[in-house]
């Protein structure tokens, strides 16, 4: 018996034996190779890239197929489309609040958001300085934080109700006095307003009435529903007898009144000009 071996037949073995080799062996050539990325899955020449280059794992809007661009840090969304009635909030790249750069992998977050995935917003002027920035759950847990009332807790249902527990931060202001409802705390701290920018005045009584003005017992706390102990304090600026002026926590007296919380009484005070920086001019 013989066989004839012509170049058709030739050209078929050839093309049947690099079928057979390319599915055995493949390559990621038209991958770039993967880029240096990941790896070349020869069944079928396509790559699995590694981690933060378009990994299964990675969470992202794009993944290139030659994982040549990278994935940026994914956190609980802002705001989506929710899932069910009670769950919403899915992870995702850059929290909805940022853009991915694919070169870096690193998000820039949209203005008011910070962290590596854009997942929580900023304290408001960084506190000013006068002031700890501090995430729901942990101001829930911290009594000075205000409005007052008890510790608490908000957190253990991040797929639900305290989705933001860890996500909305606010300032937590400094104080010389202590904050609270207990007695001998204080309703207000020194420094106060959403940035801790503000600054509280020597607080008295007013040496003019025979009321308690400090008194804060059984007093609703502002923005609360609870209420000040026996001996609990109201911050009283100045005593009532004059003005503070909130960026440097100084009374400026009305006349007749003198001294750092203008309790002193005094008939021939009289301010010459207000923002004199404190001084009180005789009238003798």
């Amino acid at each position: 018996m013989s066989f004839q071996c012509g170049a058709p037949f030739l050209m078929v073995v050839f093309l049947l034996v690099f079928a057979s080799l390319s599915s055995v062996r493949g390559d990621c050539a038209m991958q770039n190779f993967c880029n240096g990325h990941g790896t070349c899955i020869n069944s079928t020449s396509t790559c699995s890239c590694y981690e933060g280059w378009g990994a299964t794992t990675d969470i992202a809007f794009y993944k290139a197929p030659d994982c040549s661009q990278r994935t940026c840090p994914s956190d609980r969304a802002w705001s989506d489309v929710p899932s069910s009635p009670r769950t919403a909030h899915a992870v995702i790249e850059c929290s909805n609040r940022g853009t991915c750069d694919r070169t870096t992998g690193q998000c820039t977050c949209f203005d008011g958001f910070t962290g590596t995935a854009c997942q929580r917003n900023k304290c408001p002027n960084d506190c000013s300085g006068h002031g700890v920035c501090m995430s729901m759950k942990q101001l829930a847990r911290t009594s000075s934080a205000l409005p007052l009332g008890p510790n608490t807790f908000y957190e253990g249902d991040e797929d639900s109700s305290t989705w933001d527990e860890d996500k909305v931060y606010g300032c937590v202001c400094d104080s010389s006095w202590t904050v609270g409802l207990q007695s001998g705390e204080t309703q207000e701290p020194e420094w106060f307003g959403p940035d801790c920018s503000k600054r509280h005045c020597p607080s008295a009584d007013n040496p003019r009435t025979v009321a308690i003005e400090t008194d804060c017992t059984n007093v609703t706390a502002k923005g609360s529903i609870y209420r000040g102990a026996a001996g609990n304090l109201c911050q009283v600026d100045c005593a009532n007898q004059g003005i503070c002026d909130y960026k440097t926590g100084a009374c400026q007296c009305f006349d007749g009144q003198y001294g750092l919380d203008c309790t002193e009484i005094e008939p021939t005070a009289v301010y010459d000009v207000w923002n004199n920086g404190g001084a009180f001019v005789s009238s003798d």
